[in-house]
């Protein structure tokens, strides 16, 4: 089932949602989205456990698409 990320999922003033198969798929790309596009809003993602931190943000805030 594919799974489904948006920036306003998790409080965010932004249009960017992306869809891919796997949990895997969606958080690299919204985590490469954030790091690019949110630098302000999380400016703390530098190292590896802020960067898990991150990944389990999007986590909760990813939805499977129906």
């Amino acid at each position: 089932m594919p799974i489904r990320y948006a920036c306003r999922e998790m409080g965010l003033n932004c249009t960017f949602v992306v869809k891919g198969e796997t949990e895997e798929e969606v958080t690299r790309k919204a985590l490469d989205h954030i790091r690019e596009k949110h630098v302000n809003d999380f400016n703390i993602i530098q190292t590896p456990e802020q960067v898990k931190q991150m990944e389990k943000a999007i986590a909760r805030s990813m939805r499977d698409v129906v």
